[in-house]
């Protein structure tokens, strides 16, 4: 009998086990991404797969001109250059902050060479201080102090909100990691909502100071969400590349407003493309794959974007700035 028991009580453990591995990883596989759980509190969330996009748009076919003074000097001094080594990029916006201006805090994944990038670093900061036995390199920018720490081998977090609290609390919730529904309140709340196999998202808190935010576009069309409304904005990839925004709110009636308002500024935007010379084929349509359905909680935007239109919007930029570039090296060479 005891050993009839002792076999029931073995064999008890090792389902309960088995049931426990099988929750945690149907838990992680909802969860939102490891960088969006790592940000701080916050008015905007975002997150983008880079590598997804490169394997739409052979981004990392054409090397990116100097995006910002120094650019070119920290792919030489570090190896990494983000049209061939980022993977993935979670931003938290902290709106109007400081002196109405906003702040950013980002965590970004990608293939780093660690001792390169670590010296580069302490070449560009004013100081270097130890928070739970990482470095947080503070580097001054213009007037404000970006700080940086290098988490794991292929993961960096910087932020420029003044306070050293944001970078510290970032650090702890790395400490953390394996807690599947952690994050900012926007990604606890929201994750959820974002369709599966997103390759951008974004989450944002609209009217935060109790003021119903609007927007007013030429013919007098304005554009008011609710006050206290959320949006969830995602592209996805499947056999076309669908986007969406969501609105929600606990106010129907605004809502509902909200909702024939963006009916309205679409009648419009299409009635101007109709009359335009010259039309893309693209944009006209992405214009007409656009729709706007009301929900019982919340208003929803939709379009189709052609794959075309999405490679001319990353890419297009990126060649229209090389070509700048090389004339204006040419120019400083004559």
């Amino acid at each position: 009998m005891k050993a009839r028991r002792r076999v029931l009580l073995v064999s008890a453990c090792v389902v309960l086990f088995v049931a426990a591995v099988i929750v945690v990883v149907m838990l992680h596989k909802r969860a939102a991404p490891e960088p969006a759980r790592l940000l701080p509190e916050a008015e905007v969330a975002a997150y983008i797969d880079f590598a997804a996009i490169r394997t739409l748009t052979g981004l990392d076919k054409k090397p990116l001109p100097g995006l910002a003074p120094g650019y070119d000097e920290f792919v030489r001094e570090t190896g990494f250059a983000f049209e061939r080594d980022l993977h993935e990029v979670a931003m938290a916006v902290h709106r109007g902050r400081e002196g109405g201006e906003s702040r950013y805090s980002e965590v970004v994944v990608g293939r780093y060479d660690q001792s390169k990038l670590a010296g580069y670093l302490k070449k560009q900061a004013k100081s270097v201080e130890s928070y739970r036995e990482t470095d947080v390199y503070s580097i001054p920018v213009e007037d404000r102090t970006v700080r940086v720490v290098m988490l794991a081998v292929d993961t960096v977090a910087i932020s420029n909100v003044t306070s050293p609290s944001v970078i510290h609390g970032i650090i702890d919730r790395f400490h953390k990691a394996a807690l599947p529904f952690g994050g900012p309140r926007l990604v606890r709340t929201y994750y959820r909502k974002v369709p599966v196999g997103s390759l951008l998202w974004a989450v944002a808190q609209l009217g935060g100071d109790g003021e119903a935010p609007s927007i007013t576009l030429p013919a007098g069309v304005t554009l008011s969400p609710p006050t206290d409304s959320d949006v969830v904005f995602s592209v996805r990839p499947l056999t076309k590349i669908e986007a969406r925004a969501d609105f929600y709110s606990h106010n129907k009636e605004a809502l509902r407003d909200f909702a024939a308002q963006m009916e309205a500024l679409l009648e419009l935007v299409r009635s101007l493309q109709e009359n335009a010379q010259n039309e893309d084929p693209d944009v006209k349509a992405l214009l007409n794959s656009l729709q706007v359905t009301q929900q019982q909680d919340h208003a929803e935007l939709q379009a189709t974007i052609p794959p075309g239109l999405l490679r001319k919007l990353v890419t297009d930029p990126i060649e229209a700035a090389a070509e700048e570039g090389a004339l204006e090296d040419e120019a400083a060479e004559d």
